[in-house]
Formats: structure tokens, C-alpha cells, sequence
């Protein structure tokens, strides 16, 4: 699991880019979408974004919130997000999550268990 540090902003930056991507999605058949935009549909209900949404507007724009997102969200938003135009806010939590994935993964987060 990842605890992104992000600022109230950045949690705006991940919901425009979510909404955006899911309003296309889920118009789709699951059969039909690709398993990263299964993956990103599933974290968008599981996670109940948008029931936090008027939380994060109301918080303090100057101090980081922790987020929790599964290591597999998170590897799908970096992949993904990496090929569309993205907002200021956008850029701002792709770079967060960026900085998170290279320095706060473990190196054997991958590694077989025996």
C-alpha cells in the first residue's frame, strides 16, 4: 500500500483525471476495457473518491493529507497518466506519485516468497 503525501490540490489533480478517464470507461462492458482501466474503475468504487471530495476541498491548501492507494492503482495512474495532457493539478500529483514510487517502494516489493 502507498501513502501518498498530497496536498489538497493534488487530490484535485487525480479526481479530474479519474472523472475524465471513467466517463469514457464506464460506458464500456467490463469485457471490453483494457485490465489498467479495470483496474483504475475498481480503485474509483472501492475507494469511494468522490464521497471524499468535499473533504479534501475543505482542508488546508498549504498542508500535505496522507491518501492510501493500493501499489497496483499506483503503478496503473503513473503508467497511464504518462500519455494524456494533464491539468497543473494533474502534473502536481503525477510528480507526488512519481517521487513516491521511486523512493518510498521497498526493492523486494516484487520479490518471490518462499
Amino acid at each position: 500500500m502507498l501513502r501518498l503525501k498530497l496536498y489538497p490540490n493534488e487530490f484535485r489533480g487525480l479526481m479530474e483525471f479519474l472523472t475524465a478517464r471513467l466517463k469514457l470507461l464506464l460506458m464500456l462492458e467490463p469485457m471490453s476495457r483494457s485490465i489498467y482501466d479495470q483496474v483504475l474503475v475498481e480503485y474509483w468504487h472501492k475507494a469511494r473518491l468522490l464521497d471524499k471530495l468535499a473533504a479534501w476541498q475543505m482542508r488546508n491548501s498549504r498542508q500535505r493529507y496522507s491518501l492510501p492507494v493500493p501499489l497496483s492503482v499506483g503503478r496503473v495512474l503513473h503508467q497511464e497518466m504518462q500519455h494524456v495532457e494533464l491539468t497543473i493539478y494533474g502534473q502536481a500529483f503525477l510528480a507526488t506519485l512519481d517521487q513516491c514510487l521511486t523512493n518510498e517502494i521497498p526493492q523486494n516489493v516484487y520479490a518471490w516468497r518462499h
